[in-house]
């Protein structure tokens, strides 16, 4: 009896309310973030009727959620982790813009010659120009991101060196003295970074750490290029950097706003839509 109560739960939370097959689990995920981040509070409750699944796998997805730092879990919900720590995670951000980030990584890696030396930061969005890499023969590639060398440690036709450094999680990167003393007995052609935000030209980021590190990869860099989703425009973050005329390529995407635009161009600066 138990054996057969035990398979028609199991069932009944395969079927939504109109008996149709639910979401995956990671496509659940992403909605209940989604749902989270634009209601800033949702009960969990209102949460298991609209992806129409139990209590108990609500429970287990926002337990995963509030794991990867996404969301916090509270008695009867979840909030959104509003803290500039928040908005710098590396699982937030690696979900954030994903397609938009992937055309700026290919167009990006379009600068990237056989035989040259780049540097990566530690971006999601420079994570992304991995796929692209791998295809480019005999590149160096230089970084402070585990995940960019977890991602290309196997590639034969690449010459990795990762900085070492203060390890954050939250980051999934190296920063700290170790790493900008690395960083300043090294040269590349190129190097590639994003940034957090973007306010009257100048770039910005919540951790004065990375921001320290990024001043490293730009110094030991003949070359720079930002890579850049519209969505950076319209936020805030703590510490400026840099200023968008120190870059030689600037890549943006297209949803970009035609007064941002118009900014951009009287202020002189030279930018690529992808």
């Amino acid at each position: 009896m138990a054996s057969s109560k035990t398979s028609s739960s199991r069932e009944a939370e395969l079927q939504d309310a109109d008996g149709k097959q639910p979401m995956k689990a990671e496509d659940r995920r992403q909605q209940i973030l989604t749902m989270v981040q634009s209601q800033k509070t949702v009960q969990l409750d209102h949460l298991a009727r609209e992806l129409g699944v139990s209590r108990m796998t609500v429970h287990r997805d926002l337990d995963l959620l509030e794991s990867r730092g996404l969301l916090r879990k509270e008695r009867g919900g979840a909030t959104a982790e509003s803290s500039l720590l928040f908005e710098s995670n590396f699982h937030y951000r690696r979900q954030t813009d994903e397609s938009v980030k992937r055309e700026l990584a290919r167009a990006a890696s379009e600068l990237i010659e056989p035989g040259s030396a780049i540097m990566l930061d530690d971006s999601t969005t420079t994570l992304l120009m991995c796929e692209h890499i791998e295809l480019i023969e005999n590149v160096t590639v230089i970084t402070n991101s585990l995940a960019v060398c977890e991602r290309l440690k196997g590639s034969s036709n690449v010459q990795l060196i990762v900085t070492g450094g203060n390890y954050s999680d939250t980051h999934k990167s190296f920063s700290g003295l170790i790493c900008e003393q690395a960083l300043s007995q090294l040269r590349s052609d190129w190097v590639f970074m994003s940034a957090s935000s973007v306010i009257d030209n100048r770039l910005f980021h919540q951790d004065q750490e990375i921001v320290r590190v990024k001043r490293a990869l730009m110094a030991a860099s003949e070359r720079k290029a930002l890579l850049l989703t519209s969505r950076k425009f319209k936020t805030r973050a703590l510490t400026q950097f840099a200023d968008l005329t120190e870059f030689d390529k600037l890549f943006i995407d297209r949803q970009l706003d035609d007064a941002t635009k118009q900014r951009l161009n009287l202020s002189r600066i030279d930018f690529d839509l992808v």
